[in-house]
């Protein structure tokens, strides 16, 4: 068993990270309580928060052969959610096709296109070109951002590379304003730097446990080459919930399934969770949640964070972390980043078999 990590270590390793240079700060303008960060080369500017594109699993319906949509009262529930978030300042909605939301996210959009950024990702074993086209004329002529998702093995293929040069020449149609991916590969980031022409940005998971390496090749030569970064996972699909002494009641994470500790990989995990819970205290009315989502909108190097959100509570405490973030102390991001690195302690098999590939490509 992996030896208690004391007080003082675990505050010294924080002490480490927080000496690391961050890469440098996006582009930013605040409106009406909202912060705004430019994406990469692009002319858009996203919302920090921006609206996750996961459904609340409590309403799916099968709505057809490849669509788990939702039912009536979770349809209406989501799309009020999405008009309070648009009050708010949010400004973009992630879309997924297979989830039955591209029409609804239509229909929010009247009267409001030009202050809202529909973002589309490919999901079917379709042509993307016919994809890119079916979603431009339902949203006006254009997709503000269209991104493919890219596994990990055996890194880019030829059909990525021949799906980058249709997206480029609907980039030069107008039918896209920003071209992206989406993987959780460092080494995937790393070949699409070097190799799609045009990339805008690049939506990979970060939060205050999984950045623990920091990404150290991707993220100084991202910046380098202007792409914009948007953060999927900012709360580790609602896993983080299981690690908060203050969740509200009956909250649950999106996916059962998901956690980021096995039950026999646990024996930092009270240090970690005191250590957290001791940030916690001098915000008392603040859950870990919050505090995680407000390290990574401390991050000056991301455009965006993008949590799931299906409950008005979820709206509301995520913008207040917003509103809070440029007040997170040094000590809080230091016992934040600690929990990143005290992790690494814990050896292999921290995550499930489902999520190994957060630890298998980023250890340094």
């Amino acid at each position: 068993m992996t030896p208690p990590l004391s007080r003082r270590a675990f505050l010294a390793a924080a002490a480490g990270l927080a000496a690391t240079p961050s890469p440098a700060a996006v582009p930013e303008i605040e409106r009406g309580g909202m912060v705004y960060r430019k994406l990469g080369k692009s002319d858009l500017y996203v919302s920090l928060l921006s609206f996750g594109s996961h459904t609340d699993p409590k309403y799916k319906v099968r709505t057809s052969k490849h669509v788990n949509g939702l039912n009536e009262e979770g349809q209406a529930r989501r799309d009020r959610q999405i008009l309070h978030s648009f009050d708010l300042g949010v400004n973009m909605v992630d879309t997924y096709e297979n989830a039955g939301q591209w029409e609804p996210m239509a229909r929010l959009m009247k009267g409001r296109r030009d202050k809202v950024l529909v973002s589309i990702c490919r999901q079917f074993p379709m042509f993307v070109g016919e994809n890119i086209d079916r979603a431009a004329r339902l949203y006006g002529g254009h997709v503000d951002m269209y991104r493919i998702y890219i596994g990990g093995n055996p890194g880019l293929t030829e059909r990525d590379i021949e799906d980058w040069d249709v997206l480029r020449k609907a980039k030069q149609a107008g039918k896209i304003r920003a071209l992206g991916i989406s993987t959780h590969n460092e080494q995937v980031m790393l070949e699409a730097l070097r190799e799609f022409e045009g990339l805008d940005y690049v939506m990979f998971p970060y939060n205050f446990i999984h950045a623990r390496a920091d990404y150290s090749q991707f993220l100084p030569e991202a910046v380098k080459q202007g792409v914009g970064l948007i953060a999927i996972k900012p709360l580790a699909a609602g896993s983080i919930l299981k690690l908060d002494p203050k969740a509200r009641p009956g909250v649950q994470p999106e996916n059962e399934k998901f956690t980021l500790y096995q039950q026999q990989y646990r024996p930092l995990l009270p240090q970690v969770v005191a250590e957290l819970t001791r940030s916690l205290n001098r915000l008392p009315e603040e859950t870990l949640c919050q505090a995680a989502l407000r390290f990574v909108y401390s991050r000056p190097f991301l455009t965006s964070a993008m949590p799931g959100m299906f409950d008005d509570h979820m709206i509301e405490e995520n913008y207040q972390a917003l509103s809070r973030a440029r007040e997170l102390s040094h000590n809080e991001r230091d016992v934040l980043n600690a929990a990143a690195r005290v992790v690494e302690y814990a050896g292999k098999g921290w995550l499930p078999p489902h999520y190994r590939w957060l630890d298998a490509q980023w250890r340094a």
